[in-house]
């Protein structure tokens, strides 16, 4: 069984019509591999990072490919 604080890396691929697919929770490997695929087939795609600072929780990019162009560099997660 895996540790959910593992669980901190989601893969963002940006869709055909602009919109941002979010894939995830990952561990930090799973991700990687996630993020690979999409690189070798052309997509653009990002793994970010959730952070957290006391009650505060931000994503940060790790690695991207492909043109992000205006999208923003990292966005809140959504609300759940």
């Amino acid at each position: 069984m895996m540790n959910g604080s593992q669980l901190k890396y989601r893969v963002e691929v940006l869709g055909d019509r602009g919109g941002i697919e979010r894939y995830g929770p990952f561990n930090e490997q799973r991700a990687r591999e996630f993020f690979e695929v999409e690189e070798s087939l052309g997509g653009t795609a990002r793994i970010v990072r959730l952070e957290e600072d006391g009650l505060r929780e931000t994503w940060r990019v790790v690695t991207e490919c492909g043109d992000w162009g205006g999208v923003p560099r990292a966005e809140a997660p959504p609300s759940q």
